[in-house]
């Protein structure tokens, strides 16, 4: 299939949605994981869902980045940063993803790439486990967001979270799109996301 098929596909998927942050959760998709059992998006779309778990020695890797906690919301960014790239290491081995590339439209097509409804979803779900891991203290997850919609720009999602525990109580978007697999997303204020924010290198 040419990439220009595939954009016409993509671009039908999103605007035959309703503009609700929870328009890629399915009920094959869980939306209470945990450690034990948790769903991943792959194959461009969500068009194929893994149900997954991890061992001990494995949820040890992620869980590390939290010990000690951290002592500051911006101290605990960087920990979920370091998480959820660990959490792409050890999800990419189980679903042969791990050749994932940033972006898409350059790689469209190949085997094991993931798009932003596959990596919004995924990181939604990684920070959602976190949070039930109790690891979590100055942020909680939200709902995925999208920007774009054909009218602004090109339609592109990305999960988000918000600061508690904080006076200015932030949120931001956690885009894990924009980098190889295992990579550390961006977390960015969730309103300069909203702009059209993108990574100098792309």
């Amino acid at each position: 299939m040419n990439s220009s098929i595939n954009i016409i596909l993509i671009f039908f998927l999103l605007i035959s949605s309703p503009i609700n942050a929870d328009i890629f959760l399915r009920e094959d998709i869980t939306t209470t994981p945990d450690i034990n059992h948790f769903s991943m998006c792959h194959a461009q779309g969500c068009k194929e869902v893994e149900q997954l778990s991890l061992s001990k020695t494995e949820w040890q890797q992620i869980a590390q980045y939290f010990n000690p906690p951290a002592e500051s919301a911006d101290a605990e960014r960087i920990k979920i940063a370091h998480a959820i790239a660990k959490f792409e290491q050890i999800v990419g081995i189980k679903t042969d993803t791990t050749h994932d590339k940033a972006g898409l439209f350059e790689h469209m097509g190949s085997y094991g790439q993931l798009d932003c409804i596959d990596e919004s979803t995924n990181t939604t779900t990684y920070l959602h486990i976190l949070q039930k891991q109790s690891l979590l203290k100055w942020h909680e997850p939200m709902d995925h967001v999208t920007r774009g919609f054909f009218i602004f720009g090109w339609p592109h999602s990305s999960a988000a979270m918000k600061e508690i525990n904080t006076p200015q109580k932030n949120e931001y978007a956690v885009d894990s799109w924009f980098e190889d697999n295992g990579k550390p997303p961006h977390i960015i204020l969730l309103s300069t996301w909203r702009s059209g924010w993108e990574p100098e290198k792309l």
